[in-house]
């Protein structure tokens, strides 16, 4: 079977939001292992950030003449389950109501993801990453909600979203590099390099 090859015009719009959020995955997931003693307004301010600038990053994919009109939907749906679930956490006052927010927002933002990825798979290349980040976003989401519920304190929870954010930074680094390579090498090519 014959290796389908994403077309140019599409690896060049789509690397850049890609590449944004693997670095907000990234930032974050570190941030969760190296930040030992975070209190609940730490815990409630990295969730937000990460969840607002995932939201944001996934919004500026959906703008790309490429992405599919059927596909904007359920991701429009990601983007909005995970602002949200800041809108709604930042008022919360324990651990295990910020967790259990945030574990909402992703479990949807994941279902969102799992559901682009089994629509449009076939017709368009970049949502093949779906199925990975939105495993992870609902493994993530999943894991939170049972931390939260076993009173896992906000180091333990954010441990659990980084880890799940680091993964997805790694899964979207490497494709929007791909895609980014993709271009460079036409246009290395093009140049007659």
């Amino acid at each position: 079977m014959p290796t389908v090859k994403t077309p140019l015009a599409v690896s060049s719009e789509v690397f850049k939001p890609i590449l944004i959020r693997a670095v907000v995955a990234l930032i974050f997931g570190l941030t969760t292992v190296f930040v030992a003693e975070p209190g609940l307004l730490w815990m409630k301010v990295a969730l937000a950030l990460y969840l607002v600038f995932s939201g944001s990053a996934m919004w500026e994919y959906l703008r790309r003449d490429p992405v599919p009109e059927a596909m904007r939907a359920p991701l429009s749906m990601a983007a909005a389950a995970w602002m949200l679930g800041v809108a709604v956490l930042l008022f919360l006052g324990s651990p295990a109501a910020v967790g259990a927010a945030a574990a909402v927002a992703l479990v949807a933002g994941g279902a969102a993801e799992l559901t682009a990825w089994a629509r449009h798979r076939q017709e368009f290349i970049p949502a093949r990453d779906q199925l990975w980040t939105g495993l992870v976003g609902l493994g993530s989401g999943l894991g939170l909600a049972l931390g939260a519920l076993q009173g896992l304190d906000p180091h333990g929870q954010l441990g659990i979203v980084g880890g799940g954010a680091l993964i997805v930074g790694v899964l979207l680094a490497v494709s929007g590099l791909g895609f980014h390579h993709e271009v460079r090498r036409d246009r290395g090519s093009a140049r007659g390099l």
